[in-house]
């Protein structure tokens, strides 16, 4: 931050070598109040695992760059669960769909005509309402093998129960959900298989959609990677 200084007259007094005392007036430079470049919009902001949660911070001033780190590492823009929309007055991280990995302490950083700025916002995990967890990494599967080809989650849930035909999985892209299949459910795994018929276009991340008293929750992807099948005597 920038401290801007004034001049402001004091009275003294000054003991002399002969033990005299003797008063003036003398002028010293005092720190006026921090110019503050941004300010947090909610410096606490809690959330549940598989929604979306929004950070803002507010610009003061003109700002000639502004960044996010949490705790300690920069973000970028499109990475992962990211999302960072700057405006001309405001700058907006969105976590997408949000992870119990993403709380702790998020910061806004801004640069000014020279000045530096930053304000802190804490990100607190709630106690899960919905908890997916995937059963398998992402996976690689050949085309014209009839062997299944099985994406799987386990639901724990603390506010009601999950049925198959409440789980979507669906291809993700772009943030959009698309071919979306109700899950099958065996031994408490919500699955989607991919059979012998499986192409190369079915390739991509897929996640669980669980819509729970009518709220969604969203799972982190598996990206499922299906394989041509070779020429015959290969």
């Amino acid at each position: 931050k920038q401290w801007y200084q004034r001049r402001v007259p004091i009275t003294a007094g000054v003991v002399e070598k002969d033990g005299k005392t003797s008063e003036g007036v003398f002028e010293v430079a005092l720190p006026l109040k921090e110019k503050d470049l941004v300010e947090a919009e909610k410096e606490v902001v809690a959330f549940v695992e598989g929604q979306v949660v929004k950070l803002q911070c507010n610009k003061l001033d003109v700002i000639t760059e502004l960044w996010w780190t949490c705790n300690g590492k920069r973000l970028k823009a499109g990475e992962g669960n990211v999302r960072i929309n700057n405006k001309k007055t405001y700058s907006v991280l969105t976590f997408r769909p949000a992870k119990l990995s993403d709380k702790g302490t998020c910061t806004c950083h801004a640069k000014g005509q020279g000045s530096e700025d930053s304000v802190d916002i804490q990100v607190g995990g709630v106690e899960n309402e919905v908890t997916i967890t995937s059963q398998v990494d992402d996976i690689t599967c050949k085309q014209g093998e009839k062997k299944p080809c099985n994406l799987e989650w386990s639901i724990d849930t603390k506010i009601g129960t999950v049925k198959p035909r409440d789980v979507q999985i669906c291809l993700y892209k772009n943030e959009k959900k698309t071919n979306c299949k109700v899950s099958r459910l065996k031994k408490d795994i919500y699955s989607r298989s991919f059979g012998y018929q499986r192409k190369p276009q079915s390739s991509g991340p897929y996640i669980a959609v669980v819509t729970v008293k009518g709220k969604e929750y969203i799972s982190d992807p598996i990206t499922l990677t299906v394989t041509p099948k070779g020429k015959k005597g290969e």
